[in-house]
């Protein structure tokens, strides 16, 4: 008799196929029916192909009718009308599955909740991890670890979709100084997006061009809770009281995502 798996269980097997994964985003997957587990994929199994068709290619048509679907990030949609490859998302639509429990949503903006949506649409149920082990995935998926916090410096690209995407810039790992900022309003058309902070909290460095043309923040003048930032652009982020600041410059812009990077330094 094959062996039945509790819900916990069928989770934390998912979680294992994820963390098999050696590149980003990692992915894992399985398939199961009544508790029993059925195929197993994860993200860089078969080169090139998604964790999803890894696992379903390994049944019959009939196998994954009607199945339960553990994937720890939502499945992907199509990108554009000329995409070739079935996106993942209408892959699980076509196979006839019952139900889908996903781990984390794809933080990137043009999927989005979409392949959530997608799944709803078609009839699918759709579930999600509990919290906990939502946060621990999360954590393991992406390169960046946490998608809403980043240290020291370097950079990054995010979604900037809704209502905005808010992120806590931490001095390093190991200070635990932070400063709140929010990028929102993103308007590809005008190539432009909104950086906020707290009320006074932000200024444009006017005429720099790299970081290393500021030498003082304090200089600049005009500070605001907010800065409309397009390609290039650099902002000063230093909120009253802080004993540092943050530099942060918007390299690219796109449709629903936007590149900054950004680089800390002591209030001096």
């Amino acid at each position: 008799m094959a062996k039945k798996f509790s819900r916990t269980d069928l989770i934390k097997l998912a979680i294992e196929e994820h963390l098999k994964c050696t590149e980003f985003p990692r992915v894992g997957v399985i398939i199961t029916k009544n508790g029993e587990l059925l195929a197993t994929g994860f993200r860089g199994e078969i080169r090139g192909v998604h964790a999803e068709r890894v696992a379903i290619e390994k049944l019959t048509e009939d196998k994954v009718l009607g199945a339960m679907v553990f994937t720890t990030l939502e499945p992907c949609v199509e990108l554009h009308e000329e995409q070739e490859i079935k996106s993942c998302a209408q892959l699980l639509i076509d196979s006839g599955v019952n139900e889908v429990v996903i781990g984390v949503l794809d933080p990137n903006g043009t999927i989005y909740s979409q392949g959530y949506r997608n799944l709803l649409e078609n009839n699918i149920n759709v579930s999600f991890f509990n919290r906990k082990l939502r946060e621990a995935v999360e954590e393991e998926t992406f390169e960046f670890g946490n998608i809403h916090k980043i240290y020291g410096n370097g950079k990054r690209r995010v979604a900037v979709i809704n209502s905005g995407n808010e992120i806590e810039v931490q001095f390093s790992e190991t200070d635990e100084r932070i400063i709140k900022i929010k990028w929102s309003s993103l308007q590809p058309i005008h190539g432009c997006v909104d950086l906020s902070s707290s009320n006074g909290a932000v200024r444009i460095a006017s005429g720099a061009r790299n970081f290393g043309d500021i030498s003082d923040p304090m200089v600049f003048r005009f500070p605001s809770h907010f800065a409309r930032l397009k390609k290039d652009m650099i902002a000063i982020v230093k909120p009253n009281n802080s004993t540092f600041y943050v530099l942060i410059q918007l390299v690219s812009i796109f449709e629903n995502d936007i590149i900054f990077k950004w680089e800390v330094r002591n209030d001096r």
